[in-house]
């Protein structure tokens, strides 16, 4: 793969000026050494999302390298900015793994990275959606939001008013071996007599294959495995309920289902609220108070030689008026500061700085819209030859309705990339490795909705 210097530079670039911003903010923060922990439940335990299976697959998908990486404290801070955040939907859990910080203006989120700002979120924004669209150089979203993603590409098929994701789900399922659905419908077979287990057709539909271990089961395309099932457990859901980042799953469902299952689990996590003492504050008398005796503290000293003192003092006014409570450390101040000079210096008094995602992301549908009509106008024109070939193909002509043309049981969903066709429900289409309707290679699959 060719590699261009000039986007490495500027992107080191950018990496560099993160550092330089926050180095005295670092120099107060204890060092740490966090790591992840596997997430545990007394119920179902999901064994394995990157390591082998049971079964001993050895082909793994490829890892995304991160050139980028946020020091854990600044995710932190991050995380206690959205700590009074006013939205139902997107989430505050959206909003940080999205990386934006709250500004406290109403729901108002800034990129310190980039220096996107956006407001008036509505409920079917997905903000890692739309800081990849709006910024797709900054450096967070390279390292931490671009995965399998990329632009949605043109769907090719007679059926009319075809809508699709944003999402391409490249051909890398981490156990190859079992991407047939045959293949992985055999491995149960061996399954314990004595043991549970939903109906074998959905659960291979959902993706899981037997390890032969226990009840273990694990998913052919994120190796994600769960066990101890009960007959009335529906596969799908709980897929898509423990491995929510696996991309198979998420094509399977659909946008819908798989928001709805989503907002159940989260549903069900009341999170535990914040013991803190709050602070009283009756009056503005009493907060000018409060704020004169903050701007005596060594830490607000040594900002004033970075920040005038009018941006520190609205810091405290709006973190005691807001939250009734100080700042968490002295790096949340360091941030606060920087969030807020940030905005005067993007925003500048003109309120079109602010975009709205929703506006911002219409504006760019529409001006691809006509770009795709005209490229599907020009495609139309050379593609009349083809189009007796493909029907020549087809079986039946009711295989030219919604039915996959695998199965013939469900309905199509996927389109192939990069040909457009669409062809197959999820569960075959992640079997092929050439398009039914055109015999090209598939590097990928777009959910679709017909």
């Amino acid at each position: 793969m060719n590699i261009t210097t000039e986007p490495q530079l500027q992107f080191l670039s950018t990496t560099q000026q993160y550092y330089e911003a926050f180095r005295d903010a670092l120099d107060r923060i204890k060092s740490s050494t966090d790591t992840l922990k596997p997430m545990s439940t007394d119920r179902k335990r999901p064994l394995s999302t990157s390591s082998e299976t049971p079964a001993d697959v050895g082909i793994k998908r490829k890892k995304h390298v991160r050139t980028f990486n946020e020091v854990q404290s600044v995710i932190d801070v991050r995380k206690h900015t959205f700590s009074h955040w006013p939205l139902k939907q997107p989430t505050k859990s959206q909003m940080i793994a999205s990386g934006f910080f709250n500004c406290n203006v109403g729901d108002r989120v800034i990129c310190i990275y980039c220096n996107l700002i956006c407001q008036q979120f509505i409920l079917t924004d997905d903000p890692s959606e739309v800081h990849r669209v709006l910024s797709p150089d900054c450096c967070f979203v390279q390292s931490y939001l671009l995965f399998s993603t990329a632009t949605t590409p043109l769907i090719l098929n007679e059926t009319s008013n075809v809508l699709s994701s944003c999402e391409i789900v490249p051909i890398q399922a981490c156990n190859q071996k079992f991407v047939e659905i045959p293949k992985r419908h055999a491995t149960f077979a061996k399954w314990p007599k004595d043991k549970a287990l939903p109906p074998v057709d959905e659960i291979v539909k959902a993706g899981f294959f037997y390890s032969g271990a226990q009840t273990i089961v694990s998913c052919f395309y994120c190796n994600g495995s769960l066990q101890n099932w009960e007959a009335k457990d529906n596969p799908t859901i709980e897929h898509a309920r423990w491995f929510p980042h696996c991309a198979y799953i998420r094509q399977l469902c659909g946008d819908e289902l798989f928001q709805k299952i989503q907002q159940a689990r989260r549903d069900q996590k009341q999170p535990h609220t914040s013991s803190s003492t709050q602070i009283s504050i009756p009056d503005d008398n009493t907060l000018s108070k409060y704020v004169a005796a903050r701007l005596d503290l060594p830490i607000s000293q040594h900002l004033l030689h970075k920040y005038r003192l009018s941006i520190i003092k609205r810091c405290y006014e709006n973190q005691l008026r807001l939250k009734l409570e100080d700042f968490p450390d002295d790096s949340d101040l360091h941030i606060a500061c920087l969030i807020l000079q940030k905005q005067i210096d993007v925003i500048d008094g003109k309120k079109e700085k602010i975009i709205i995602p929703y506006k911002k992301l219409q504006e760019i549908t529409d001006k691809n819209m006509k770009e795709q009509k005209t490229l599907l106008n020009t495609i139309e024109s050379l593609a009349e030859p083809q189009k007796s070939q493909t029907q020549a193909f087809n079986l039946s002509p009711s295989l030219n309705t919604s039915m996959c043309t695998v199965c013939l049981t469900d309905e199509r969903r996927l389109a192939c990339m990069p040909c457009g066709h669409v062809a197959t429900c999820v569960p075959c289409g992640h079997s092929l490795r050439t398009c039914p309707m055109c015999r090209r290679t598939i590097d990928g699959f777009v959910r679709v909705y017909i």
